[in-house]
């Protein structure tokens, strides 16, 4: 590597994880005698800080932890210039890691360090919530605020089985459809809406999947998925197959692709970014920002 590195890392994620990997890292990103600054985080919020007042010292920014401290980072370097943003790397040490799955990273630790030492860049879209940005996933709906909901003790115990046992939970909210209306790229309808999800990912939670060739991380345009108000337990259950399975044919399900995307509701919705808690609205924007990003991937 040919410049010089903030490392920004996040000691609890994965189970501290981290811990078994960090001098690997540091040798990596120094080989050369090219410096790297580590960055350790103590609270939420310090990886949006450390990458907004110091990523424009730095060519490329490593962030290690989840999909949440990766949220954190995009943050931070969104609010630079864009010929101000570093590149950025990700060591995936999270419960379900959906980015690093979008981005088609190496499930070895080692082999992620490996192929963000090789600085091969990616253009990525950023998608903009109200004033928050995300990477992958801004959602509303049953289900969709397990990922916050659930401790991190418990995802530090249990991993992935904690998310489960939160949707086992979340079965109360079936039947807690929002009356929804819904404009993309100019074009407006009214619909009873279960699950609504802006998707620019091909996972999500670790459940819902979209195939590569419905999804590109760089084309200026979200996935839009909505999951209307089933018709009773049995629509339900088919529609959750579907789901699982990619098949996005059925009435009570779309996939739709748009730039720009907003939401008027008839009362306030929860909604998460990244997996993180991102407040409730009853109208609210959500912006694609092209290629916003360079991605060590």
């Amino acid at each position: 590597m040919s410049a010089n590195t903030m490392l920004i890392v996040n000691p609890v994620s994965g189970k501290g994880k981290i811990r078994n990997y960090l001098l690997d890292a540091v040798k990596a990103f120094s080989e050369g005698g090219i410096p790297v600054s580590v960055y350790v985080t103590e609270k939420r919020g310090d990886a949006t800080f450390f990458a907004r007042e110091y990523g424009k010292c730095f060519e490329r920014i490593v962030c290690t932890g989840g999909d949440g401290t990766l949220n954190e980072v995009m943050n931070g370097v969104m609010a630079l210039p864009f010929e101000e943003r570093p590149k950025l790397g990700y060591i995936p040490l999270g419960t379900t890691n959906d980015m690093a799955v979008s981005f088609g990273l190496p499930k070895s630790t080692k082999d992620v360090i490996e192929r963000i030492k090789a600085d091969t860049v990616r253009s990525v879209d950023c998608g903009q919530f109200d004033k928050r940005y995300f990477g992958y996933v801004s959602a509303f709906g049953a289900f969709t605020n397990i990922p916050y909901a659930t401790s991190q003790k418990a995802k530090r115990t249990w991993g992935y089985l904690a998310y489960l046992g939160g949707a086992a939970g979340a079965l109360k909210d079936l039947n807690k459809p929002v009356h929804a209306s819904i404009t993309c790229d100019g074009e407006t309808f009214e619909d009873d809406i279960l699950v609504g999800a802006v998707m620019n990912t091909t996972s999500m939670a670790g459940l819902i999947k979209l195939s590569p060739k419905d999804v590109m991380l760089d084309d200026g345009r979200f996935e839009l998925l909505l999951v209307r108000d089933p018709k009773g337990f049995g629509e339900l259950c088919g529609d959750a197959k579907r789901l699982l399975m990619k098949d996005f044919s059925t009435d009570s399900v779309k996939l739709l692709h748009a730039s720009n995307i907003s939401f008027k509701f008839d009362r306030k919705m929860s909604w998460t970014c990244d997996g993180e808690a991102g407040g409730e609205y009853d109208e609210v924007s959500v912006i694609n920002h092209h290629a916003a990003l360079r991605l060590l991937v």
